[in-house]
């Protein structure tokens, strides 16, 4: 009985982690291209993420952080990576 549950649960969280997977994607697109037109200004990571608002700082920390978005995170790593393998030549 405590199997069932525990697959139930397990089966929830991954549902979840799949319907936030477009949003988290999206997000990721749009942080590297930013850390892109940074870096092409010249700007480092650190200096991004000063020049943020505190609301951006805070959205930032929620969609990275959450423990609920963790598996969400890692597929939408794992699907970026796949898809823009060789743009980082």
């Amino acid at each position: 009985m405590e199997l069932y549950i525990f697959l139930a649960i397990l089966g929830l969280y991954v549902l979840i982690s799949l319907l936030i997977l477009p949003m988290q994607y999206r997000f990721l697109i749009t942080l590297k291209a930013e850390e892109e037109k940074n870096r092409l200004k010249g700007k480092k990571q650190g200096e991004m993420y000063d020049a943020m608002n505190a609301g951006e700082l805070s959205l930032h920390g929620n969609m990275q952080g959450n423990p609920l978005f963790l598996l969400a995170n890692l597929f939408a790593s794992i699907l970026y990576r796949v898809k823009h393998r060789g743009d980082r030549q």
